[in-house]
């Protein structure tokens, strides 16, 4: 499918690594420019160089640790200054802090979509998590960030749609990235199974989670997702929060 992206600018928060970058690949791959964001530079870099040999698109890194206060904005008033312009924001790590409507915000940390309404309008999208449907008292914390999270992004879909600005949320499921090596290594042990196996089998046997597809979902699964949120191709999807699952169960 052509996603429309020629040219048109992503910056991905998160992007070095998992369904950020996957996603960054995918919109890459149809010759969109992107800016990963992350805050591992030795990391992101090569992956940002092999990413533009593969795909022929301008591709770059911006270092940014979103723990910092203001390193976020910093490096998308960067991305602007390089690229030019900003067409998609997509937030696949980290947390999101708010107050009052996006415009009457004080807090620096919502600058960067004032680059999309000045723009004429782009597409955000920000991930919460399945959670957001099952709450679990061990994760009481997680879940109402998450669903905090989708809700400022149907907020920002309602207030700004007429600026042509689409928001979107999507809920994954457990999703294995290279955040997840570990616990493979742990249950590979454990069960005496290959990694991915020994996932799959704790996904039940130890999260007691039922998933109707039986497995963890990969990173690529959901790549495809975010990448045509992003894209002119979901043009009149905006306010939804998508769940990206597997069909757990809640």
């Amino acid at each position: 499918m052509d996603l429309r992206v020629k040219d048109k600018v992503y910056a991905l928060v998160g992007g070095t690594g998992g369904m950020g970058l996957d996603a960054a690949r995918v919109l890459a791959a149809d010759g969109a420019r992107i800016a990963l964001i992350g805050r591992n530079r030795a990391r992101g870099e090569p992956r940002a160089r092999a990413m533009a040999e593969e795909t022929g698109s301008d591709v770059r890194m911006f270092e940014a640790d979103g723990t910092v206060q203001g390193q976020i904005e910093a490096a998308i008033e960067d991305v602007v200054a390089q690229f030019g312009r900003l067409d998609g924001l997509a937030v696949t790590a980290g947390t999101l802090q708010t107050r009052r409507t996006l415009t009457e915000l004080d807090d620096a940390t919502w600058e960067q979509y004032f680059h999309l309404i000045a723009a004429g309008g782009g597409t955000i999208v920000n991930t919460a998590a399945y959670s957001i449907r099952a709450m679990k008292p061990p994760l009481l914390g997680y879940a109402t960030m998450k669903a905090a999270v989708a809700a400022l992004t149907k907020n920002i879909a309602l207030t700004y749609g007429a600026q042509n600005v689409r928001a979107n949320t999507v809920c994954p499921g457990f999703i294995a990235t290279e955040s997840t090596h570990g616990l493979m290594k742990i249950y590979a042990e454990k069960y005496g199974l290959p990694p991915m196996e020994a996932l799959n089998k704790a996904l039940s046997a130890d999260f007691h989670m039922n998933v109707a597809m039986g497995r963890v979902g990969l990173s690529e699964e959901i790549a495809d997702l975010f990448a045509f949120l992003l894209s002119p191709r979901a043009g009149y999807l905006t306010g939804a929060v998508i769940n990206c699952d597997g069909g757990t169960q809640f």
